[in-house]
């Protein structure tokens, strides 16, 4: 009973909150900015047209085609959102660490001759992992019949609207 008592006396009293006079910590500068803001801007891009789009229904059609041994990959750049629906066949390259691990993955990924990138709505991170890649096929001087970086228009979200019933090509959990 006396255990009982002393909790309750410590969930009665009352507690030392911060005055609404008092300023909050000032957060860090490099707090407030964007994950990407890390790293270089692609040199490339949807919006300048300098990045290749495919739509969701010319890559169901090369997927139902059945793709020729190392013709295409699609790369899904989500992080926890992947777990929902993903292209049947897609990779998961989450892209808060994709730039850091570019250097590896360019020697895997350039086997193919189409990487398709994308998002939720591929405005945002599919884009950008795909001009970083293009940037580094560039770089390595690997010509576009080698390999090249490819936007899925209107990322995952357009996909499922489109084929989300369809379990041939899309994988729901």
């Amino acid at each position: 009973m006396l255990a009982v008592r002393r909790a309750r006396a410590l969930f009665t009293q009352p507690t030392r909150t911060m005055s609404t006079t008092q300023a909050l910590p000032k957060q860090d500068d490099a707090n407030d900015k964007p994950w990407y803001a890390a790293f270089p801007a692609p040199l490339r891009s949807v919006a300048e047209g300098t990045l290749a789009t495919m739509s969701a229904q010319e890559l169901r059609q090369r997927l139902l085609d059945g793709p020729k041994e190392d013709d295409l990959l699609v790369v899904d750049v989500r992080r926890t959102d992947f777990e929902t629906a993903f292209i049947k066949g897609a990779i998961n390259l989450p892209a808060h660490s994709f730039y850091q691990t570019l250097p590896s993955l360019v020697p895997i990924l350039s086997r193919y001759r189409s990487v398709i990138f994308h998002c939720q709505s591929s405005s945002g991170r599919g884009p950008r992992c795909a001009g970083w890649y293009q940037d580094a096929l560039d770089k390595a001087s690997l010509s576009a019949e080698t390999s090249k970086a490819v936007v899925l228009t209107g990322g995952i979200k357009e996909w499922v609207k489109q084929y989300g019933d369809d379990e041939q090509i899309t994988i729901r959990l």
